[in-house]
């Protein structure tokens, strides 16, 4: 199949991702002379680079919460009510 084209205001954007798999591994184990395989699961960490789509119109709409959160730190700092807001604001966007 052809690619989707995406709209004029997008790109794609590739970042750093980790991914978790369960496989299953044969193991082998002895009793005595008696060999015999069980299938175990195990877990997999594999790391990737995944792709995803960014919007002008969304990159926007994350600002615009961003600022609105922060105004309301800034206030809720000046007036001594940091704890109310705890972790909220303890970072910028």
């Amino acid at each position: 199949e052809p690619p989707v084209p995406l709209p004029a205001d997008c790109r794609e954007e590739q970042y750093p991702c980790t991914r978790l798999y369960s496989v299953h591994k044969p193991c082998k184990q002895c009793l005595n002379e008696i060999c015999f395989y069980s299938l175990r699961r195990v877990y997999v960490i594999n790391k990737e680079i995944c792709v995803r789509t960014v919007c002008a119109h969304e990159e926007l709409l994350r600002a615009d919460l961003c600022r609105d959160k922060f105004s309301k730190c800034g206030v809720m700092a000046t007036s001594g009510l940091c704890q109310s807001v705890g972790a909220s604001c303890a970072r910028s966007c």
